[in-house]
């Protein structure tokens, strides 16, 4: 999703669509945000199909806080989007743009513990993993679905998600690029 949001921007941006709107009475923040807030609203869509065809095929139920998983399903959205924002403002061309932003996002789904569960990884690469957004939202995932957990050991994820959403939001606001480059 994040991706698809960045290379979308660039797309927006290539074809001077993103000059008209800047001439809109309408600040920087609230053009990006609104561009985040859709992006976190179809990422929690996408959330909810995904745990929904889980729960009806695979059985899957929230043993732990519903309010834990909700929190990290949305915490993990504003990650998403605020990563898809972050490309937009790092990437030149859309083409150029994707592949990278594809390592990337494969690398921090490794590293998350998604493939692979992140307990096997040696303790210098767990320690490592601590640092990647993805690894957060797996294990607060991990913590509300399977391991029954409370609301308390969502915080933590939760927390960090947020924090990589305001890192990645604040690079992005200040890297953007509002015109094509020629």
């Amino acid at each position: 999703m994040g991706i698809d949001v960045g290379i979308g921007m660039l797309l927006l941006r290539q074809r001077g669509i993103w000059k008209r709107l800047r001439a809109a009475p309408l600040s920087r923040g609230i053009l990006l945000g609104s561009r985040a807030i859709s992006a976190t609203l179809i990422s929690m869509l996408i959330l909810t199909v995904v745990f929904s065809v889980a729960r009806v095929a695979f059985g899957v139920k929230i043993e732990g806080s519903m309010a834990g998983f909700i929190g990290v399903c949305v915490a993990f959205s504003l990650m998403t989007a605020a990563f898809g924002l972050l490309i937009a403002a790092v990437g030149k061309t859309p083409e150029a743009t994707r592949g990278l932003s594809i390592l990337v996002t494969l690398l921090m789904v490794m590293l998350g513990g998604a493939w692979v569960p992140a307990f096997i990884f040696p303790q210098w690469l767990q320690t490592v993993t601590k640092f990647v957004p993805t690894r957060w939202a797996v294990d607060g995932l991990d913590a509300m679905t399977w391991r029954g957990q409370g609301f308390d050991q969502a915080l933590a994820p939760i927390g960090a998600l947020l924090l990589a959403t305001a890192i990645f939001g604040a690079l992005a606001i200040t890297r953007f690029r509002w015109e094509a480059e020629g």
